[in-house]
């Protein structure tokens, strides 16, 4: 038997970077990801800890703690962990269990929470883990029985304890790895004999109590052993069926390996095998350490690299690829629908493959072309002036809290830029009466302006001004919300509330890059940042540095670098309503 061994990662993660593991002949290069995805990936091991830490003294039942065993060696940490599970204890924090041999599984979930016990009396465990996303969301009732999420709480974490709440779900479709993960050390459990019963896994994510504001996170549970994902399937009349996250997880676990087993036998002698994949540009790739290596082996207008909003997935690349379409050149010059008629029948795992593939299609005559953006409509674009404008960008930290509040005001007169900020180590608190300061001055510029439209590009700011509001009786924050509440249709009669320019520009322009901010003060207003490389990610390495920089100087300069992109941000915000306005 082989002796490679798979870690939690492999089944949701891109299988080019399992090969590349394995593969003698690729040269590791060691490469670190960039700062800026290196410092969302410190928030989150930040967020894990600061849960783990909450559920430590929240939790009624005794909890063992294992992270401090961290830089012993594996076979004092798993011993830890058997001892541990054959004690019953009801909650083990950072475990790391026994290899999979049988299996060829490594995993170490971040806890392990007691639940019945098994058919044969002895405890039966379930893995959980905390991510710094959210995980839950508001279902659309279409059917009946209305749908409920189980969820339990810090202080009695258990799946024994769980609540039942309607209307509610797990983020299954758009959480999918991180349920391949849990069904990774599910298996590992099995293996072990330490599983509960029903196959039922936990993940605490940064959403609040769906019931309690304030009182989050909780653990939201979801069994592997139900029907949830659509996946490819040639053997059913429509091309698809739903499978279960074990199966899925065993198909994508099971290919895994067979690529690393595939990747060990090479050692550059010529009957090497020949790799089961190849590269293919994925989101991870912007934060993979091999992606020097992939980049390479891509022509230069591959589909997949150049074509990267609305980005066609692993398998309708690759069945482009069998097709003969590798290039966006290759694409444009095809004839579509002929292509459609072989491609739709591979791709049905996908909802909507046949827009999908248009889309892209569209996108990459746009690029080969040279054009950004394309009007979709005609006539002039309905954009009503107020008696004060306002354009508005706010900028958070790695742990999404609001420490600076900008504001371009324009009333008649040149414009000027305020801001609101802090730069220090915030807390909610902290969080709390910034923005209270930034919308109490809001306020009264609205009340002694009258008509009043403030403009911002997405709903970000406003989702902020909702979260800040949700569970408090401050008066500010409440008037805030309200306004933020408005409807479009109430806000252009009144003249007074906020206006998402996004959602204007989506309904005129299509965009071969998307309609970002960037893209679109660039491209149609001609805007320029005075940042060489502005972003809301960089940004936050900027604040960082602003707070903790080594020196005074260090400090000033990345404080001011911030105020000034923010600053250009709204400035952005208003160049392109200005254009917007100029359309004939």
């Amino acid at each position: 038997m082989s002796d490679v061994m798979l870690g939690s990662y492999a089944a949701r993660s891109c299988a080019v970077k399992t090969h590349n593991a394995f593969d003698r002949t690729v040269q590791h290069l060691g490469a670190e990801p960039d700062d800026s995805l290196a410092e969302l990936f410190d928030g989150g091991l930040t967020y894990q800890s600061e849960v783990l830490d909450r559920l430590l003294h929240a939790c009624a039942e005794p909890v063992l703690d294992l992270r401090e065993l961290a830089d012993h060696p594996g076979e004092i940490r798993t011993g830890a962990c058997a001892e541990a599970v054959a004690a019953g204890l009801p909650v083990i924090m950072g475990p790391t269990l026994p290899p999979d041999r049988v299996g060829r599984r490594l995993g170490n979930p971040d806890l392990l929470v007691r639940g019945a016990d098994r058919a044969d009396g002895r405890p039966g465990y379930h893995p959980v883990e905390v991510k710094w996303h959210k995980i839950i969301e508001r279902l659309r009732q279409r059917e009946e029985p209305v749908a409920e999420l189980p969820y339990t709480e810090l202080t009695k974490p258990g799946p024994q304890h769980r609540t039942m709440i309607s209307g509610y779900g797990a983020r299954v479709a758009s959480r999918e790895a991180d349920f391949l993960q849990l069904a990774h050390y599910w298996r590992m459990l099995e293996q072990l004999g330490w599983a509960a019963d029903e196959p039922t896994v936990a993940v605490i994510g940064t959403d609040d109590h769906p019931e309690r504001a304030g009182e989050g996170p909780v653990l939201t549970w979801l069994r592997l052993d139900r029907p949830t994902v659509r996946t490819f399937s040639r053997s059913q009349p429509e091309g698809w069926r739903l499978r279960t996250l074990l199966e899925r997880y065993d198909h994508e676990f099971e290919f895994r390996l067979a690529v690393a087993d595939t990747a060990d036998r090479r050692r550059g002698e010529p009957d090497d095998p020949e790799p089961l994949v190849v590269p293919i540009v994925v989101d991870e790739c912007a934060r993979c350490q091999w992606w020097d290596h992939c980049r390479p082996q891509l022509h230069e207008e591959d589909v997949s690299l150049r074509v990267d909003k609305g980005r066609l997935d692993v398998r309708e690349i690759a069945t482009l690829r069998r097709n003969g379409i590798f290039t966006i050149t290759d694409l444009v010059g095809s004839d579509l629908e002929a292509l459609l008629e072989r491609y739709l029948p591979e791709v049905q795992h996908r909802t909507g493959a046949e827009t999908r593939l248009r889309t892209a299609a569209r996108r990459a005559r746009m690029i080969v072309k040279g054009i950004p953006l394309e009007r979709v409509t005609e006539g002039p674009i309905d954009l009503p002036p107020a008696a004060l404008e306002i354009d508005f960008d706010i900028e958070t930290t790695a742990a999404g809290l609001v420490y600076l509040w900008g504001f371009l005001i324009n009333d008649g007169g040149q414009a000027h830029y305020r801001a609101f900020s802090t730069f220090t180590n915030l807390d909610h608190d902290a969080e709390h009466a910034l923005a209270v300061e930034a919308l109490g001055w809001l306020h009264d510029q609205i009340e002694r302006a009258g008509s009043t439209l403030i403009y911002h590009y997405s709903g970000f700011e406003l989702a902020a001004i909702e979260r800040l509001a949700k569970g408090t009786d401050d008066p500010t924050l409440l008037w805030a919300r309200g306004l933020a509440r408005s409807k479009p249709e109430q806000v252009h009669e009144e003249r007074i509330g906020f206006v998402d320019l996004l959602d204007v520009v989506k309904e005129h322009y299509f965009g071969a890059d998307g309609l970002g901010l960037k893209v679109v003060a660039r491209a149609g207003a001609g805007f320029a940042w005075r940042d060489e490389d502005p972003g809301g990610l960089n940004s936050q390495l900027w604040f960082a540095e602003a707070v903790s920089g080594e020196t005074a100087d260090q400090r000033n300069a990345a404080r001011q670098r911030v105020l000034d992109y923010n600053e250009d941000d709204v400035r952005a915000t208003a160049a392109v309503r200005s254009w917007l306005r100029a359309q004939p």
